[in-house]
């Protein structure tokens, strides 16, 4: 899934040292490193709001930026944050108070208060995204559109800040990729004003539509539906990536179990040279991969990008489709993916669960790969990523990001293939290696 926001640093005002890294909070790489920033969501001990923007201040991103935010707002709403204890693991817990509040509030409300707040356009972009994901759920649910649907418990202010807050959050700290980890729903019932509703509740289910989960038995919600909405943030759910942890923040919950889990939410922020995922080396060499394959003639034709979706989703570096004919001369495809050994067990999992097939073939290979680089480049219509191949140390091949030509197009009206034009030819940083 293709997060919903273009992550770009947000300057702060003298942002605090982290004693642990010796460097600043927030600061991303050099060009010179070349290493991508990969923030790791670690929702095993389950996923709400106010435990992703608990996690977010402790990890750097300053208490006084979300307060002028939420001034912003120009609504009876503030918020404290406490640095406590879930079973002896410190972290920061975040309480929204809104006494005046009466809820029941409609996505265009919502909108609105967005509108005349402080955010960055793209910021509010992806907050005003993730709010539509939570009435579309709702909506689901009762039979009505987005726009008509109105929310109870979720429609007060600090769904809105929750939300808000961990857009700014994680535009301030700016990560190239954030990937997740297989989410905790807990177990047992919550109240609302509807009923007494099984856990996870119906809009976190649909929410959380695509992602790995499970449940540790905790007797209470360890994710709620908004902690479900941010899930649209994660590049994939691929667990630990490859990366070196740089810092580490908690976020606490409400509840504080005696046993089990510690109600915390971890994020970790580190570095990763070149590798999106984190998972392929960014020097040249040869490493072990997987073919998972499966022929099929019975896969119903609108199931299939959703399959390739999913392999992918479970940690596949590439899925496609071949089409072929099987015996009788009946028409099929093969569905292939190409995944590291570490995992095996997910994609194998995937096509079982997302295809019609009852085996799956597997076969060892090795693939050789090039030490890549990642630049930014100027275009006329703005910044572009660019990746690079090397060898020897010269770049011989380099390829623009796609999405980020994609959301030049869409925001200035210029033809994409213009932007990729101009991108693929622009001139690349003093420090970038040379080409040859």
């Amino acid at each position: 899934m293709p997060p919903l926001f273009s992550a770009a640093p947000v300057p702060a005002a003298s942002p605090p040292a982290d004693p642990q890294l010796g460097r600043t909070a927030g600061e991303g790489p050099s060009l010179e490193s070349a290493a991508l920033r990969i923030l790791f969501v670690d929702g095993s001990a389950g996923l709400s709001g106010d435990m992703f923007l608990g996690g977010l201040l402790d990890l750097g991103y300053p208490e006084e930026r979300l307060r002028e935010v939420v001034a912003s707002f120009g609504a009876p709403v503030s918020f404290t944050v406490v640095e406590g204890s879930r079973r002896g693991f410190r972290g920061k817990s975040v309480t929204v108070t809104a006494p005046d509040d009466r809820g029941h509030r409609r996505l265009a409300e919502f909108l609105a208060v967005l509108d005349r707040s402080a955010l960055a356009a793209d910021t509010r972009e992806t907050a005003a995204g993730l709010l539509r994901r939570i009435f579309e759920a709702e909506g689901r649910i009762h039979g009505k559109s987005a726009e008509a649907v109105h929310l109870h418990e979720l429609g007060s202010l600090d769904t809105l800040v929750d939300l808000a807050g961990a857009a700014d959050g994680v535009a301030h700290l700016a990560p190239d990729r954030i990937v997740g980890s297989p989410v905790n729903v807990g177990s047992g019932s919550v109240e609302a004003e509807h009923g007494l509703l099984a856990i996870p509740a119906p809009a976190t289910v649909l929410l959380l539509s695509g992602v790995p989960t499970f449940s540790d038995g905790a007797g209470f919600e360890r994710t709620t539906p908004t902690g479900a909405a941010l899930t649209a943030l994660a590049d994939d759910f691929t667990g630990w990536p490859r990366f070196a942890p740089e810092r580490v923040g908690y976020g606490l919950g409400t509840a504080d179990p005696q046993e089990g889990r510690p109600n915390a939410l971890r994020l970790v922020l580190g570095s990763a040279p070149d590798s999106p995922d984190g998972a392929a080396p960014a020097v040249p060499g040869t490493e072990p991969l997987l073919i998972v394959e499966a022929t099929l003639d019975d896969l119903p034709p609108e199931i299939a990008p959703h399959l390739v979706e999913r392999l992918l989703a479970a940690g596949a570096r590439d899925a496609f489709l071949t089409p072929v004919v099987m015996k009788k001369g009946r028409p099929g495809v093969s569905v292939t993916a190409l995944a590291g050994p570490d995992r095996r067990e997910a994609v194998v999992a995937a096509m079982f669960a997302e295809s019609t097939t009852l085996g799956v073939r597997i076969t060892e290979a090795a693939r050789e790969v090039r030490e890549r680089r990642s630049v930014r480049v100027r275009t006329p219509w703005g910044e572009v990523g660019l990746k690079l191949g090397l060898a020897g140390g010269r770049v011989v091949n380099r390829a623009p990001e796609f999405e980020d030509c994609r959301r030049l197009a869409e925001e200035t009206g210029a033809p994409l293939k213009e932007i990729y034009r101009e991108a693929l030819a622009a001139e690349l940083p003093e420090n970038a290696p040379r080409t040859g």
